[in-house]
């Protein structure tokens, strides 16, 4: 157990542990790089008080088995970093560097979730601002909640997006689609359009690629949404 202490320099890299149980610590310069972590490292994560994690490594680490919990990450590095899956419900990230395939990850920029009752300190938002995903491969990653798009750095390739007003931008969409005379498309558009409202229901700007296994619609359909959407406000 490590109650209200600050951990520095330390390599968790051969670490094995039974069980940890850290309440309120910090962990400065901390490696955790190519280190498995299974469920019995959850509590580093999701302990009763916060933990801080501030300049660690998490490069090439499996972090599939456990979630972020409410922990706050400064200027943390997860290079090619292993987190298929999370759910990014009540975590706090500033100035952390995200590359390699990303796939499957919800982040939220308030707390969300049965955990949103109990965090230590409370608080009613999420920090998540200067964040580096320049090198990442975003696959099924999903930003809502309020989270600050325009406060990060993202892949610039062509299969990605960014679209602010997105509200406005759908309503103006769906009466375009409806004039699409091929009927097949037309339900599938507005069908994606009708599950991008409720996705982005507490997002007003969004970043996602161009074809996602999300939508049932075909490619095609999915990039002629995308382009109706970024022509839909001048």
């Amino acid at each position: 157990m490590f109650d209200g202490v600050t951990i520095r320099d330390a390599d968790f890299r051969r670490a094995t542990f039974d069980a940890v149980a850290p309440q309120g610590c910090a962990f400065e310069h901390c490696d955790f790089r190519g280190q498995t972590l299974d469920r019995r490292f959850q509590p580093l994560f999701s302990s009763r008080r916060r933990s801080v994690f501030r300049d660690c490594r998490f490069d090439e680490a499996d972090l599939r088995a456990v979630r972020p919990g409410q922990a706050r990450f400064e200027r943390c590095r997860f290079d090619n970093a292993k987190i298929d899956g999370w759910e990014s419900f009540t975590a706090e990230f500033i100035d952390c560097t995200f590359s390699g395939r990303i796939a499957n990850v919800r982040v939220y920029g308030r707390p969300w979730g049965a955990g949103a009752a109990n965090l230590d300190p409370m608080r009613k938002i999420n920090e998540f601002r200067g964040n580096d995903f320049r090198k990442a491969d975003l696959v099924g990653v999903t930003f809502v909640h309020g989270i600050d798009v325009g406060a990060q750095r993202w892949p610039q390739g062509p299969e990605y997006v960014v679209l602010d007003k997105i509200h406005q931008r759908i309503a103006k969409a769906r009466v375009t689609v409806l004039d699409w005379r091929e009927h097949p498309a037309r339900e599938e558009a507005l069908e994606m359009l009708q599950s991008a409202a409720q996705l982005y229901s507490n997002q007003m700007t969004v970043i996602g690629r161009r074809v996602e296994e999300r939508w049932s619609a075909p490619a095609a359909v999915q990039e002629r949404v995308w382009d109706t959407l970024a022509r839909s406000i001048a």
